[in-house]
C-alpha cells in the first residue's frame, strides 16, 4: 500500500528518487512498479496496525489484558537502563 494512491486496486507507477518503495542505483534512474492504493476494502486479507493511544473503553481481547514480554534484553546494561 502506497500513501497518496487513491484507489483500492493495483496501479503501475513510474518511481524515481525520493519515492517510497524504490531506491535508485544510478543517478536519474526510474522504475515502473506495481503498487496497491491506500484505500482499505474487503479485498485485503491482512492489515497490520499499531495501537498508538489508548481510548476511554477497552477493546475486548486486545487491550483489556497485558501480555508479558517474551524475551529479555540482549545485553545486561539494557536492563540497568530500565530501572
Amino acid at each position: 500500500m502506497k500513501q497518496g494512491v487513491l484507489t483500492h486496486g493495483r496501479v503501475h507507477l513510474l518511481l524515481s528518487k525520493g519515492h517510497s518503495c524504490y531506491r535508485p542505483r544510478r543517478t536519474g534512474a526510474g522504475k515502473l512498479k506495481s503498487v496497491r492504493g491506500c484505500i482499505v476494502d474487503a479485498n485485503l486479507s491482512v492489515l497490520n496496525l499499531v495501537i498508538v493511544k489508548k481510548g476511554e473503553k477497552d477493546i475486548p481481547g486486545l487491550t483489556d489484558a497485558t501480555v508479558p514480554r517474551r524475551l529479555g534484553p540482549e545485553r545486561e546494561w539494557h536492563a540497568s537502563l530500565r530501572q
